[in-house]
This record gives C-alpha cells, structure tokens and sequence, in this order.
C-alpha cells in the first residue's frame, strides 16, 4: 500500500503557502466526483470542498490554531416539495476530532497522476452530532476564519454547548464569553423526556405541520482526504525515518439540530 501511495503524492522540497489540488474521487455509489482541497499555512487551515451529484455543496475547513472544524452545507430547494431558493447551514465542532494533516504537510503534496481516480484506505465510519445551540457571535470569537466561512449561513450557524467547555480562552477574555454569546436550543428540543409536561420535539421526517417545530438532520460523506502521514525508514546507515507518503480515509457526519418550522428543515431523510 504504501508503494502505491507514495507514486500517487510526492512532496515538493519547497514549502509553499498555499496548496490547491483537485482530486477525483469515486464515492460508495461507484460514481466519480471531484474534491477541492485548499491548505493554507499562513491561516494554518485547510479546506475541503465538492459539490455532491445531488446539488448540495459540502465545504469542510478546519482551523488548527484555534481548534475549530466547520462544516458548511448548501442545500438546494426541492420544487416538488414546494420550496424555493437554497439554505445554508453550518455546524461548529472542536478540531481535535478532526484527522485530517497539518497545513504544512499538506502544502508539500504533489499529484504525480492528476486523473487517477482515488479511493480511500480507511473507512473512518460515521461520527454522530446533535447541536444544542446556535453560535450567535461566538463564531467569531472561536474563530474568525470559521466565520468568514460559514458567513453565508448566517443565523444557522450550530455548535454543542459540549464543545464550548474544550475550546480555551482566547488572551485577554474568559471562557464564559463563550457561552453568553450562544442561544440555547428549547429544553424539550433536547431532552429525551417530557419536560414541563410537554412532549419533545420530534424528527422533521415524522412531521406533517410545516409550521410546527422539529429535529432536522443532514448526513455529509467526505469519500476521500489525507488523515495521516506515512514514514519509512532511512537507509542502514543512517536510520532516520522520513515522510514518505499518506495515508487517506474517509468518514461520514450526521448533525442533528432544531428548527423552529419544518420548512425551515430543507432536508427531510
């Protein structure tokens, strides 16, 4: 495997500031679509992006200096449905549940086979969310890349008051700046019981009333990103290890989150 890999990347001896590489990708339908990565080591953050065969785009950044992953999701309305227009919503969770590479060795990756059709090594499986609140300002606090990122979303941006408590303070402010800054989902949108005598809210996909308040949920699929770097050894002599290629996976994310109107939940299933 790792003889493979390493004909397919090579790592240029100059570091550059930027990368860009476009990657075809054969998703789990077998169909084949591309991936735009951008790593930039001046930011220290890298960004992944593709539009699915669907409509939807899908831009993943993640933000190494401040810990902070965004996922941003541009849904396209259903005319058979009866909506119109696009929605964009963006999910804030704390970059230490992301595997991708740093931006540094990402800026050194080369194609050597700019149409080879990739697949990836490691099937990372599913990772899970449910949001608990909406960002409000602490986008901006968190991180400003993530909120020039997710700018478009604007008041569906969501993160989970977990995450909050792993994100430190920035110089000069408390981590309780933090939490004054979100908006706190209703209390039955998040307990599994009845609460004040009224039933949770229920999934949009069992809702009829477009008006009435529900879970709605996206499920996102990266097929293919580098997670991590290979190293060989040197030759006898001198022992050292060295990069000698990567190692790539793929994972899928699905996020839960409240909405006030089921036809504010563009995605149903």
């Amino acid at each position: 495997m790792y003889l493979q890999t390493k004909i397919i990347f090579i790592y240029a001896v100059i570091q550059p500031l930027h990368l860009q590489l476009v990657i075809n990708v054969k998703n789990q339908g077998g169909d084949v679509m591309q991936e735009n990565i951008t790593a930039n080591v001046s930011e220290d953050t890298v960004i992944l992006d593709f539009l699915r065969l669907d409509g939807v785009y899908v831009s993943q950044l993640v933000d190494f200096t401040n810990e902070v992953e965004a996922m941003k999701v541009v849904i396209p309305a259903e005319e058979e449905l009866g909506q119109s227009g696009h929605q964009t919503v963006c999910f804030l969770t704390h970059a230490a549940q992301a595997d991708f590479i740093a931006p540094d060795a990402m800026a050194k990756l080369r194609q050597k086979n700019p149409g080879t059709v990739r697949v990836a090594e490691e099937d990372k499986g599913w990772r899970q969310t449910t949001a608990t609140a909406w960002a409000g300002q602490a986008v901006r606090l968190l991180s400003p890349v993530a909120a020039r990122h997710c700018a478009s979303a604007r008041e569906r941006v969501y993160l989970r008051a977990a995450d909050l408590t792993r994100w430190a303070p920035r110089p000069g402010m408390e981590q309780s700046s933090y939490s004054s800054e979100v908006t706190p989902f209703p209390p039955n949108a998040l307990s599994p019981e009845m609460v004040d005598g009224k039933p949770t809210v229920g999934p949009c996909v069992a809702e009829s009333d477009t008006a009435k308040e529900c879970i709605c949920h996206i499920e996102v699929c990266v097929n293919w990103y580098p997670c991590g770097l290979k190293y060989c050894k040197g030759k006898p002599q001198g022992g050292l290890s060295y990069r000698c290629g990567i190692k790539t996976c793929h994972r899928c994310y699905r996020y839960h989150y409240y909405v006030r109107r089921r036809d504010s939940c563009l995605s149903y299933t």
